[in-house]
């Protein structure tokens, strides 16, 4: 138990760590939307769910309106998951991704 938690502090790609520390706000977002899209890819249920959980977590409830309707359509991506439909999980997550990328002008 000890032993596979400490191998994967070991295993930790320094690139990827530095990407993230340095990341933007948005562009953190953006690779939460990657890994909640791999993880629809392979079809990998608890990656996919941890993902869409963080995205929910980072809504910003300022506008109330604008975030429900984004917790809403997490909520039905969330559902798609648990069900296996991770295809569909996954063509929502890539359009919203893409819809994010553009707006927040993020590489």
């Amino acid at each position: 138990m000890y032993g596979n938690s400490t191998q994967r502090r070991n295993n930790v790609d320094p690139y990827l760590t530095q990407k993230v520390m340095s990341a933007s706000p948005e562009q953190l977002i953006a690779y939460i939307y990657d890994a909640a899209i791999t993880g629809c890819a392979r079809e990998d249920r608890s990656r996919a769910m941890r993902a869409v959980q963080e995205l929910i977590n980072a809504l910003n409830f300022d506008n109330i309106e604008i975030a429900r309707n984004f917790l809403n359509l997490y909520r039905y991506i969330l559902d798609q998951i648990g069900k296996g439909e991770f295809n569909e999980a996954k063509q929502l997550l890539t359009e919203f991704k893409s819809i994010w990328t553009q707006a927040m002008k993020v590489q």
